[in-house]
């Protein structure tokens, strides 16, 4: 089952010209059957729609927040497509890359603004079977996490060099970190670059961790 990990849409990152439901599109022909939206979650993300989220508060952020990942999903359900929620989580201060999985909604409302915490006060309230992986940790500025504190990293992604990527999986075995790979698509360029074909099925959250902790996949690379 061919699952895309790592996917920003337009309504959410400025950088990116496609929307969800295209993106869903796409994949779904390239026989994607699930896909993650994985959209940033920073500082620098609040300030792309700073116009149009002056003066509000925490929970209609939220909600804009989750304006890509809401309209991937019905697109998703029109064309029988799993489509499940993520981020890319950058604390303040920093620029290292999280990507995130198997948290709900509601983790982002009763929570304070992500961006806001530090790895070690946002792994106290992330919910225990939440995994974290550092995304593409050998790009220029960013600095490698201790292993510590991370489930995996992200050892192929789409746009990031071949070096840094063969880098980033020889980091993985010196460390015993779990590996993923994402097409990290922001453009039609980066379509079906990376992901995973899991063994069985995925069909939510709780399929997705799963199969993540069970390492029951094969990573897709293709340069």
């Amino acid at each position: 089952m061919k699952f895309e990990l790592h996917t920003h849409t337009s309504e959410n990152d400025i950088c990116v010209d496609m929307s969800a439901a295209e993106i869903v599109a796409a994949y779904h022909q390239e026989g994607y059957r699930g896909i993650v939206i994985t959209n940033h979650f920073f500082d620098l993300s609040l300030e792309w729609y700073k116009a149009e989220l002056s003066g509000r508060g925490h929970d209609a952020i939220i909600d804009y927040y989750l304006k890509g990942y809401r309209l991937a999903r019905e697109a998703g359900g029109r064309l029988g497509m799993t489509v499940l929620l993520g981020m890319e989580l950058r604390f303040d201060g920093t620029v290292n890359d999280y990507l995130v999985y198997g948290f709900d909604e509601d983790f982002l409302y009763r929570s304070p603004l992500l961006n806001t915490l530090d790895l070690d006060s946002f792994l106290k309230i992330l919910p225990g079977k939440a995994l974290v992986y550092q995304a593409h940790p050998f790009r220029d500025g960013m600095s490698v996490t201790d292993p510590s504190k991370l489930f995996g990293i992200e050892v192929y992604n789409g746009g990031t060099d071949a070096v840094r990527n063969r880098f980033a999986d020889f980091w993985a075995d010196l460390h015993g970190l779990r590996k993923i790979s994402g097409s990290d698509f922001h453009s039609i360029r980066h379509l079906a670059r990376g992901g995973v074909d899991f063994d069985c099925e995925v069909f939510d959250n709780d399929s997705l961790i799963r199969q993540l902790l069970d390492n029951s996949y094969t990573l897709i690379r293709t340069s």
